[in-house]
């Protein structure tokens, strides 16, 4: 399913810390990590210098990639497009058959030509790719031990739309040996509004709904996590109440989680198309890596 991973760059910092998260995977699923820097239209020689650049990145991809224990040989090619970066990415992640695009989601540093933050948005928007976006440094320790990806959050709304995320990160946790967490936040009961008037409830009655909520989320999860386990992964399940954009970025950030995998919707074409809202908030509010892809209108 990664076959080809496509990363853009714009001569940054910032984009260039997405290259460790592209390297393990390639290094896992024996990848191409495809290097595209996009020069504008003029000045001519712009191209030399992101030419001159992509180069550089190149040989230290390949020798990053060695130390990851990649395969001798595996492929890192580059190429200077030209004209607007967000549709020219698009265009080449459609016509190369790219598998998925790797690239930074905040804005540039101040030595990049791009903002960053504006194309990733824009790609993100328009494209039918799975998207794996980076809005950091990779943590050193992780680094260090060659072990980016061991935790995976995976949120689930008991929807087919969220469902659609399921294969990538499934594959994505049998490549690199991660542990698969399926998630679920349901929103607590707290009374019922009939007509113009309150209804009042019991707190037992309240409690007795709620619980329902759980055991049905539980029961949900529990079909899904016996799926994958038969497939041979490591997976777990957590049920938890609250607004679940809140939830999924608190649990994120308070258990180790290295991914959190989300599907998202709406209509194509980058001016009409629309963010799940939850996905949304954890797209800007959390400060993790998201891996996203666009589930297909049902």
């Amino acid at each position: 399913m990664y076959e080809k991973i496509m990363v853009p760059l714009d001569g940054s910092n910032a984009a260039e810390r997405v290259l460790p998260y592209a390297e393990e995977i390639a290094n896992k699923f024996n990848s191409e990590i495809a290097l595209v820097s996009v020069a504008e239209p003029s000045p001519a020689e712009s191209d030399h210098l992101f030419l001159a650049y992509l180069r550089t990145i190149q040989e230290k991809v390949k020798t990053e990639l060695g130390k990851w224990g990649a395969k001798t040989g595996t492929p890192v090619t580059m190429d200077v497009l030209t004209g607007k970066p967000a549709q020219e990415i698009l265009s080449y992640a459609a016509d190369k058959n790219v598998s998925l695009v790797v690239m930074a989601s905040r804005g540039r540093s101040g030595e990049g030509p791009w903002l960053l933050g504006n194309i990733a948005a824009k790609v993100l928007r328009a494209t039918t790719k799975p998207v794996l976006l980076v809005r950091k440094e990779a943590p050193a320790e992780s680094l260090q031990r060659k072990g980016l990806i061991k935790k995976i959050l995976v949120p689930l709304d008991g929807s087919k739309v969220a469902e659609q995320i399921v294969p990538y990160a499934e594959d994505l946790a049998r490549g690199t040996g991660a542990e698969l967490i399926l998630f679920h936040a349901y929103q607590t009961f707290l009374g019922v509004i009939s007509g113009e008037a309150m209804v009042t409830m019991s707190a037992e009655e309240i409690k007795e709904v709620n619980d329902h909520r759980e055991e049905e989320a539980k029961a949900y999860l529990k079909t899904m996590t016996g799926t994958l386990r038969e497939m041979g992964l490591t997976v777990s399940e957590v049920v938890v109440s609250g607004d679940p954009a809140d939830a999924i970025l608190s649990y994120a950030e308070s258990n180790g989680v290295d991914i959190i995998s989300m599907s998202t919707h709406g209509l194509s074409g980058i001016k009409r198309w629309v963010f799940g809202s939850v996905t949304d908030k954890v797209l800007h509010a959390g400060d993790m890596p998201v891996l996203v892809a666009r589930a297909a209108e049902q």
